[in-house]
């Protein structure tokens, strides 16, 4: 295929297919407002971004708010000479039918936000060039996954399958992230000059530091609109080099609790308590040095939250912090849905204050029979909160494989998170992972990966189950590590979890500096081959409920 002005020749059939860049601002961004205003490469960010998404020849349209808020924004991007189209505010998809609806539905609308600058006019024609060899509805890059760094993205889909989705009436995440239901189950793009994996590394503006990254980045460049994203992509890494903590492009990355961090006794095997104060401020900010990204809390952790809120306040790079909410334990079944509304709030500002965050990244459901609890009250108010700004994205924390299953059912979840390790069948016996491959706009964090310690521990620690000998398993485990040439058991049983291609975060507690650089030293290493994992995992099958789900288990004696 060859370009042809804004569209390609199809020489299989001898049509010319049509291509809309449709590049997606708003002025209200929480985290940085009125970001897409702001300078880059002599130019605003939105600006910028059109240019380079338009300097191949592409028809590039700024997709915008009708609000008064951004009517600045549709009044630079018009002065630029850009066309600009304005629709709803929370439904994005209606914005992008109407910045279309002049097109037939066979013309290829390329879908980008304005707080991306690195893709430029090649990349999305090699995206585009890419959809028409492959034939189908959608495709698109999917961080980490492709290799890309997070925000170097793109979508390409054509116009009469979304005018379907639209037709057959979108649900909320549809409306709001355009392109929910097209992507599932697709395989992502990465263009065919990446070589390696620079997925550790971060090029979109969405917080202070980023806008100083970009600016840095473009600094110097002689011309910033024609630049290529190769040459950007060189200068990243030549200028932020990589962080100790590196996971291989597809494999999950660790994301590091903090149970252990706010409660005086969290865990089975735990014989240290909880570290002072200094201690944990010091392990917190070691492990954003050495490149860890994302840290998991709760309001149910104790002081978890105050302590991850003060660690990375000031911090050069902003790690995303994921919270769970209160277990709301204090309401009643007969509750009236105001006080259950007043409570939801309640946890979740307190999260903000004790986080020092006036957004929060992710906010998950503690109990998953919350979701559907006091006739929804839990969930609206969470959803109220999400439309005002206060929360980018809602989950939920399962601990079954029925609740998995009924969440990744339900399209306004968006991140999920589970127990799931070497010896637990259950999640693969029930199909988890094949209804998590089909819903990759949902991101999957797994916990519990050493069974509270249990892995890792002498037969004295474990549980009296019936059928059950810790002796045998831990011995069998032992084997596993010597025949597959892995350093410890913690090896064995992380490079299991991460050879799960479904899995996109690993939740791991560590109560030291040294067992975070353990952990760190283990994640470097290769993962197992996916077959071998299968069959490692096969020689555990069977096991019973009552070790796997630690909620069964009888207390310990003196307890």
């Amino acid at each position: 295929m060859r370009r042809h002005r804004t569209g390609f020749i199809d020489r299989r059939k001898h049509t010319v297919t049509t291509t809309r860049v449709i590049l997606q601002a708003r002025t209200g961004s929480t985290r940085l407002p009125a970001k897409v205003l702001l300078p880059v490469g002599g130019l605003p960010l939105v600006v910028l971004a059109a240019r380079r998404a338009a300097n191949t020849g592409l028809s590039v349209v700024v997709a915008t708010s009708d609000t008064a808020e951004d009517q600045c924004l549709a009044a630079t991007v018009e002065q630029a000479g850009i066309r600009c189209v304005r629709g709803s505010l929370e439904n994005v998809l209606e914005r992008f039918l109407g910045a279309t609806d002049e097109c037939d539905d066979a013309t290829q609308i390329v879908r980008l936000t304005a707080d991306n600058v690195f893709p430029d006019g090649r990349f999305v024609e090699e995206l585009c060039a890419r959809f028409q060899q492959q034939g189908g509805d959608y495709l698109g890059t999917h961080s980490p996954a492709d290799g890309l760094p997070y925000g170097l993205s793109a979508e390409v889909f054509r116009l009469g399958a979304l005018r379907r989705i639209a037709a057959a009436g979108a649900d909320a995440a549809d409306r709001e992230h355009v392109t929910v239901s097209l992507r599932r189950g697709t395989t992502p793009f990465r263009p065919g000059e990446l070589v390696g994996d620079f997925s550790h590394l971060r090029c979109t503006v969405d917080s202070y530091d980023d806008y100083q990254r970009a600016v840095a980045i473009l600094a110097g460049v002689e011309d910033p609109v024609r630049v290529s994203w190769a040459e950007l992509l060189q200068r990243l890494e030549r200028n932020y080099p990589e962080p100790q903590l590196r996971s291989a492009c597809g494999e999950p990355t660790l994301v590091l609790g903090s149970a252990q961090l706010g409660l005086p006794h969290y865990g089975r095997t735990n014989r240290t308590g909880q570290l002072p104060r200094t201690s944990a401020l010091q392990l917190v900010r070691g492990a954003v040095t050495h490149g860890v990204r994302e840290f998991d809390t709760a309001r149910a952790y104790g002081e978890a939250e105050e302590l991850l809120g003060a660690a990375v306040v000031g911090l050069g790079s902003s790690p995303r912090l994921i919270t769970k909410l209160d277990p709301l334990a204090e309401l009643k079944p007969e509750d009236r849905r105001d006080a259950v509304r007043i409570a939801v709030e309640a946890s979740v500002f307190r999260s903000c204050r004790e986080l020092r965050r006036n957004v929060l990244p992710v906010v998950l459901l503690h109990r998953w029979s919350h979701r559907n609890d006091w006739q929804g009250a839990v969930w609206e108010r969470l959803v109220e909160l999400q439309t005002a700004g206060v929360i980018e994205r809602l989950g939920a924390s399962v601990s079954t494989p029925a609740e998995a299953a009924a969440a990744l059912a339900d399209a306004a979840i968006q991140h999920l998170q589970f127990p799931f390790n070497l010896l637990d069948h259950r999640w693969r016996s029930a199909g988890i992972d094949e209804l998590a491959r089909q819903r990759p706009d949902v991101a999957i964090h797994v916990r519990s990966v050493f069974l509270q310690g249990l892995l890792l521990n002498s037969a004295e620690f474990w549980p009296s189950i019936p059928g059950v000998d810790p002796a045998d398993l831990l011995a069998r485990l032992d084997d596993g590590v010597s025949r597959l040439g892995r350093q410890d058991r913690m090896d064995l049983c992380l490079a299991y979890v991460r050879s799960q291609p479904w899995i996109h975060g690993v939740v791991v507690g560590v109560d030291s500096s040294l067992q975070l650089l353990e952990i760190i030293g283990h994640f470097r290493r290769a993962s197992l081959p996916k077959a071998v994992g299968a069959e490692l995992a096969a020689e555990f099958a069977g096991l019973p409920e009552g070790l796997l789900n630690p909620a069964l288990w009888p207390a310990r004696s003196g307890q």
